[in-house]
């Protein structure tokens, strides 16, 4: 665990999304949980060892990546309105799913036998702002990458821990997105002046890292809609897979589940297009590409940004 500013810290050791702890004179907020139930058991050990006494602990998001460890905290969840309504649905079902994801670990797939989904029972829509023993929190929402998408800013260290609102150097997940609106945001983000801000997934980083994921919304926006106009099924669009594949590293072993999340990404903005362009029919195989076999540029590498505590 890192403190970036006294009294805040993060941990980017687990699997999935960065985790928080931010300590005030009454007590604890824990930013997001992790996925995995031995990872999710060990950050309820760290945040212990800080403090006695957590008071909620925050989803930025209904995602696997940021609620699977909710259980492990005896304590209210906060997470905005659009992701209580999510979660209020997931059933035993969502974690057959989430075991799926590793099929080839078997060690890891037992552990969550005995998860449960805990839901958040405190909720907000646009900004709640609260004063925690000495502490300003400001819990604002963000939208874009889903639309419960949001973030916890700490005005008096000027830092914004944004969930996956910002991912830095890995492919962001569309699969639920608001792209045009994404776009949006993360330009008035790149206009603001935070000292620091702690991505969803990966380092530490600053304002100019949302220009990476910029560039690559733009990109599979525009490659998606060029096989929407030139009349592709959503299956034959799938094309754009590998044409997005590389254009961020990812870990050994994980290729399948990236072109997953991208083929999310495919349909979510071919519905879109369907949106702005209306319906048209579509000729299957007899429409060409346009675009096969090329690639998008990579989109250059986001600065990560070491803190001393």
């Amino acid at each position: 665990m890192q403190e970036i500013a006294e009294n805040i810290f993060v941990e980017m050791g687990f699997t999935g999304a960065n985790c928080g702890l931010v300590l005030t004179e009454a007590g604890g907020i824990v930013i997001d949980t992790p996925m995995i139930p031995a990872e999710g058991k060990l950050w309820a050990a760290q945040v212990a060892e800080m403090t006695d006494k957590v008071l909620f602990v925050f989803n930025t998001d209904h995602h696997r990546a940021h609620i699977m460890g909710n259980q492990y905290f005896d304590v209210p969840i906060l997470a905005h309105e659009e992701a209580w309504k999510e979660m209020a649905n997931y059933k035993d079902t969502f974690i057959e799913r989430t075991k799926s994801h590793f099929k080839k670990q078997p060690e890891i797939q037992k552990q969550f036998n005995e998860t449960r989904i805990i839901k958040p029972e405190l909720t907000f829509t646009g900004r709640l702002v609260m004063m925690k023993g000495g502490r300003e929190l400001h819990f604002v929402h963000l939208g874009g990458h889903t639309p419960a998408t949001s973030g916890l800013y700490l005005p008096d260290e000027n830092i914004l821990f944004t969930g996956d609102f910002l991912v830095v150097n890995e492919h962001p997940a569309l699969g639920q997105c608001d792209s045009k609106e994404w776009i949006a945001r993360l330009k008035w983000l790149r206009e603001q002046d935070y000292r620091l801000l702690v991505p969803g997934h990966g380092p530490l980083c600053e304002v100019d890292a949302v220009d990476p994921v910029i560039h690559y919304i733009r990109v599979m926006r525009l490659k998606v809609r060029d096989q929407y106009k030139q009349g592709r099924t959503k299956a034959e669009s799938a094309v754009v897979i590998s044409q997005m594949i590389d254009c961020f590293p990812y870990k050994p072993g994980t290729k399948s589940l990236i072109e997953k999340r991208i083929r999310a990404g495919v349909s979510q903005l071919y519905d879109e297009m369907k949106v702005i362009y209306g319906y048209k029919n579509v000729k299957g195989k007899s429409a060409k590409s346009g675009g096969r076999g090329s690639r998008a540029k990579s989109p250059r590498t986001a600065k990560a940004v070491k803190v001393k505590a």
